[in-house]
């Protein structure tokens, strides 16, 4: 959380000014996932924002900005959260 909150104000956006958010559902640990999915889901409900779950293997070579052209072509969905978990 943490660390989102100083992405947030380093970009000089407020929390509120979110209404979109993509969330990795892994694969990953129990833990780690559970805490990035439940902060997400909180600021989603908060600010009433879209919230688009998306996997590990849908960014190739860190190109984050793929997961916007998946989102626009409909291939990973708005409100779609199931985790995958390591072992």
């Amino acid at each position: 959380m943490k660390l989102l909150l100083t992405f947030i104000q380093k970009k000089k956006k407020r929390i509120n000014d979110i209404n979109t958010i993509f969330v990795n559902l892994g694969p990953g640990k129990f833990t780690g996932l559970r805490i990035s999915l439940s902060i997400a889901k909180a600021i989603s409900f908060a600010n009433k924002a879209n919230l688009i779950g998306f996997k590990s293997e849908d960014i190739k070579n860190k190109n984050y900005k793929n997961l916007v052209k998946l989102h626009q072509k409909k291939l990973i969905i708005k409100g779609l959260i199931k985790p995958v978990y390591s072992s």
